[in-house]
């Protein structure tokens, strides 16, 4: 089945979402937010990935003004001068191929790290494998959650260790901390990276909005799903996630 032309920018959105946080685009947390909702509704009528060129959006903007609604909300000057500043920003996203950079950053992450002469060769490794959630780390976390922290799945070989602040936003004493850390079944430990689930304080699950309730159920996840349990030590890694991560 041929994928929509929404889903292209589906595809995208969050890593364009991290990369307008990593450059501090912005100054209001709910201006990103706004950037996404405009270029969804873009991207029902245009194709929009990583292959955009100027050329491209420069027709974009020209045909919305040509088609311009007034019963539209987003089809107004202002409307289309928002969606402008949303596809230079996307633009500039493609062209600086922001998953190889953020790739290089955490190998020179580690590489500072296991230069570093203050920090013992036990704890290097620690932290490095923490990365990929092996190690020690994982170890805490099978030790403290037992199985899948939402799910109860008891087969570690399927559960993945994953950092609630992420690793590249850590310091080294957070990369080991294992109220830093979650113990989820795959489906729900890449929705948890990408930012389109999180957990209130309660541990309460959060869906974004950025992804349709189709492909949640499409994965098994809904509303109610909750963690296993929540301790106080959780709550500001939680905090930081749903700030800064959550879609």
């Amino acid at each position: 089945m041929q994928q929509s032309l929404e889903q292209y920018f589906i595809n995208e959105q969050s890593d364009f979402y991290n990369y307008l946080i990593d450059i501090n685009a912005f100054k209001r947390p709910k201006t990103y937010r706004d950037y996404i909702t405009r270029l969804r509704y873009v991207s029902q009528l245009y194709r929009l990935d990583s292959g955009i060129t100027s050329e491209y959006v420069d027709f974009i903007v020209e045909d919305l003004k040509r088609t311009m609604r007034e019963r539209d909300r987003y089809n107004t000057i202002k409307g289309i001068s928002d969606i402008a500043s949303g596809l230079r920003k996307f633009l500039q996203y493609a062209k600086s191929d922001y998953k190889h950079i953020i790739e290089n950053s955490v190998l020179a992450q580690e590489n500072e790290i296991i230069t570093d002469t203050s920090i013992s060769e036990t704890e290097k490794d620690a932290v490095v494998k923490s990365r990929i959630g092996q190690g020690s780390f994982r170890q805490r976390l099978v030790d403290y959650w037992h199985g899948c922290s939402v799910t109860h799945c008891q087969t570690h070989s399927l559960l993945i260790a994953s950092h609630i602040r992420p690793w590249r936003k850590s310091d080294n004493m957070q990369r080991l901390d294992v109220y830093n850390g979650l113990l989820l079944i795959p489906n729900l430990d890449k929705l948890f990276d990408k930012g389109y689930i999180s957990f209130d304080d309660n541990g309460i699950i959060i869906l974004s909005d950025f992804l349709p309730l189709s492909e949640y159920r499409l994965l098994g996840v809904q509303q109610g799903m909750r963690l296993v349990h929540i301790e106080t030590n959780h709550i500001p890694y939680l905090k930081f996630h749903r700030e800064n991560c959550l879609l």
